[in-house]
């Protein structure tokens, strides 16, 4: 009898000290991907625009930098980052596009 309450009781020692252990190992991961979030959205939004303002610097841009600004537009936008890279991007689309080297291209379809 005296055997089975100890038993009982470090048993539910264990399950009590483990459950503790899960709890604190899910609140450091819920923290750890927030942390991670917010590091990808400063490195998005720091290309993002370090790239808008080298475009839009140029007269005309490649049909590789264009589709790599559209590439970061698209991360940058889905992030939910502010409005002024959506202004940025419609400035950047009127750009001329220099498709395959032929200067005289107008915009990429």
């Amino acid at each position: 009898m005296v055997v089975d309450t100890l038993m009982k009781a470090f048993l539910t020692a264990c399950g009590g000290g483990l459950l503790t252990l899960i709890i604190v190992a899910i609140k450091w991961f819920v923290k750890k991907i927030g942390a991670d979030n917010l590091t990808m959205k400063a490195v998005i939004h720091d290309s993002y625009f370090r790239q808008a303002r080298y475009l839009l610097a140029k007269d005309e841009i490649t049909e590789e930098e264009y589709e790599n600004h559209d590439y970061l537009y698209k991360a940058y936008h889905v992030q939910g980052l502010n409005g002024t890279g959506d202004r940025l991007h419609d400035e950047i689309e009127r750009k001329p596009v220099i498709v395959n080297g032929d200067i005289n291209a107008n915009k990429l379809p």
